[in-house]
């Protein structure tokens, strides 16, 4: 079984991260987790201090979800179903400032995302049912939670479908336009040293 290999996304600091599964009558074997890829790609694996997995049933959107501070970076995948992940960069001074990356996480091909600091991201369930697990690199602190619209007009992101199941909270998530105002205090206004540029 090969090393997963380990590829930059479109946004600063995301990472593509795509293990060798193996399959056969039995079902599958894939190795979620090495080290050596990811340290290669500069993410340290020992960085990450809290594991959480969600269970969702088709249709269920999850998102815009991001915290105030640049200290949340998840690897995500999905390790039953099918989802549609998106992610949105919201830091102001990025390079790749409110540029997005699209893509299918599933539990056929095993792909997993690192979502950094400053991003935010939702997913919308394409299967009957999905479990998303996430490794942070901070704990979780609620104080901080925020996010923009999923169906924020100025993002305009193409989800394949219309969600059917959206939590009160996600629903009530402000759009972009009233929230930019808040973004370089949330994140900052240049790029915190030894930022990859």
């Amino acid at each position: 079984m090969a090393e997963p290999t380990v590829r930059p996304g479109a946004i600063l600091g995301v990472l593509h991260v795509q293990p060798d599964p193996f399959h056969d009558e039995r079902g599958f074997f894939v190795r979620t987790m090495d080290a050596g890829s990811l340290r290669a790609a500069g993410l340290d694996p020992a960085r990450f201090v809290q594991e959480n997995q969600s269970r969702s049933r088709r249709g269920t959107l999850r998102g815009l979800h991001c915290r105030r501070e640049l200290s949340e970076g998840k690897l995500v995948r999905c390790a039953r179903g099918r989802v549609f992940e998106a992610i949105v960069d919201l830091r102001p001074w990025s390079p790749t400032f409110l540029v997005q990356e699209h893509l299918v996480l599933d539990d056929r091909d095993h792909r997993q995302v690192f979502v950094p600091p400053g991003c935010a991201h939702g997913f919308l369930v394409l299967s009957a049912l999905a479990d998303v697990c996430y490794r942070h690199d901070a704990p979780y602190r609620p104080g901080l939670e925020a996010g923009v619209r999923w169906d924020d007009p100025e993002l305009a992101i193409p989800w394949p479908a219309a969600p059917t199941v959206l939590s009160a909270r996600d629903r009530a998530l402000p759009s972009l336009a009233e929230v930019r105002g808040e973004l370089a205090t949330w994140f900052g206004t240049a790029a915190p040293r030894g930022t990859p540029g």
